[in-house]
């Protein structure tokens, strides 16, 4: 999962995980989470790294109450309110970011144009992972868990004893019920860890 890194002096970072659907706003070391609504898979939300380039205020209808575009040079993509808040956490929009009204104006308040902003993952049912589990999910929780220092194996996409020790250390460490599975909680967990540690 490679991941660019930005500097805290360089101001906040906003970090956008489509799968398990929440945006982190990283700020002199401490981090807020919240709930969003993403693209659906025939119009997804674009992944990489982009930059706010432009903000306006109260542009109304499905845009709510903030719009912050984004520097996505092939389409008019956004982090914004909603008029529709029972889209929050679910995969509807035509690519862009919603967010609660209330929280869109806090996110709004502190991030000026330049904020950088990760997008990463894509649509998908996320399963438990267990020992034997194999896959790209499988993988990027090894990649967390290696760039956390949890896991100095090899990335290998099974999810074996190693990982499962590397699971339950981490789990332990979070204060989340230890065992070695990872389901959604689990991955928001490591998300915002990782986010917190390298933005």
């Amino acid at each position: 999962m490679a991941r660019q890194q930005y500097s805290q002096a360089a101001g906040p970072v906003i970090n956008i995980h489509v799968d398990t659907r929440i945006l982190t706003l990283v700020i002199n070391n401490s981090i807020t989470v919240y709930p969003v609504a993403v693209g659906k898979p025939s119009t997804p939300t674009p992944p990489g790294h982009w930059q706010i380039v432009f903000k306006s205020v109260d542009p109304g209808g499905p845009f709510g109450v903030r719009w912050m575009r984004l520097s996505v040079p092939w389409g008019s993509y956004g982090i914004h309110g909603t008029n529709n808040p029972k889209s929050i956490g679910k995969a509807v929009s035509h690519g862009c970011i919603r967010l609660y009204n209330e929280d869109v104006i806090v996110v709004y308040s502190k991030t000026p144009i330049g904020t950088p902003v990760n997008i990463d993952g894509v649509v998908r049912k996320i399963r438990i992972l267990k020992l034997g589990s194999r896959g790209n999910d499988v993988r990027q929780v090894q990649e967390l868990l290696r760039d956390l220092g949890y896991y100095t194996a090899r990335i290998d996409g099974y999810f074996g004893p190693i990982t499962r020790r590397a699971v339950i250390r981490f789990k332990r460490n979070q204060g989340l019920k230890v065992n070695g599975l990872v389901g959604k909680k689990t991955l928001k967990a490591l998300q915002i860890a990782h986010d917190l540690a390298f933005s």
